[in-house]
């Protein structure tokens, strides 16, 4: 019997400002998702992605970004808040992808310098997830105060969020294994299956199964129709493939 495939549950470190704490944040909760068996993580910083400014949304899409994202089954995203809000850099690098993200779960690390413990942060990042195509977790983590949490060089000072992190990242791996048995074992619906052909895995030819479609208007080439995109996933070997197709505005 062959061992059961480890999670991919990468965190997401949503802030390119100079000396920002959120770094150890972000680190603390990679090494923790490490620990767990049958899981790994990565960092994913957005500063290190060479994504340009004169465009936006998937005409920008990063294809190291979009590989990881794509092979995940849960993220992690840490964000300072910034005004009342999250890092507008952290906007245009998620607006890069699209179908990489249907139904998989997201938990929300939110950090602030002051009292608030980033609850605004998540607050402004909830509709952004609903939208992209990611499910969240009810359990959030609000790391306030940052500066009495982690020392100048990332060392750990208050040992609670640790202990807070706990209940967070049991319910995200959960989350995870669900979404990816749905993923992989469970159609969009019965008139999908009817009428979707089957899709081989372009990886070792298992049929994969239909399990999410997403308008995309941006890529639409006339106001009378719509571009669906239609993803998929292999229950053989768990590569997930993502595919475009026009159709009249009027059947969806």
């Amino acid at each position: 019997m062959s061992e059961p495939r480890s999670l991919s549950i990468p965190v997401i470190l949503g802030t390119a400002r100079k000396g920002r704490t959120s770094v150890h944040a972000a680190r603390l909760f990679t090494h923790l998702l490490e620990r767990r068996t049958g899981v790994r993580s990565e960092l994913l910083d957005i500063t290190s992605l060479p994504l340009p400014v004169d465009d936006a949304g998937e005409a920008i899409k990063d294809q190291t970004f979009s590989a990881a994202i794509n092979a995940a089954d849960g993220l992690v995203i840490v964000s300072p808040e910034y005004n009342h809000s999250f890092p507008g850099l952290l906007k245009h690098v998620l607006d890069s992808c699209l179908s990489e993200y249907i139904h998989k779960a997201v938990g929300l690390v939110g950090v602030s310098a002051g009292p608030f413990s980033g609850t605004r942060v998540v607050q402004s990042l909830l509709p952004v997830m609903r939208e992209l195509g990611l499910v969240t977790i009810f359990w959030d983590i609000n790391i306030g105060q940052v500066g009495t949490v982690f020392s100048e060089d990332g060392r750990l000072l208050d040992d609670a969020v640790v202990r807070r992190s706990d209940r967070f990242i049991r319910e995200l791996i959960w989350m995870s294994k669900a979404l990816r048995y749905g993923r992989e074992h469970v159609t969009i619906d019965e008139e999908a299956a009817e009428r979707a052909a089957s899709v081989p895995c372009p990886v070792c030819g298992t049929a994969m199964t239909h399990h999410a479609d997403k308008i995309v208007p941006a890529a639409a080439p006339s106001e009378a129709e719509v571009v669906m995109a239609a993803a998929r996933a292999c229950s053989g070997c768990g590569a997930q493939d993502a595919t475009l197709a026009s159709m009249p505005a009027t059947e969806v």
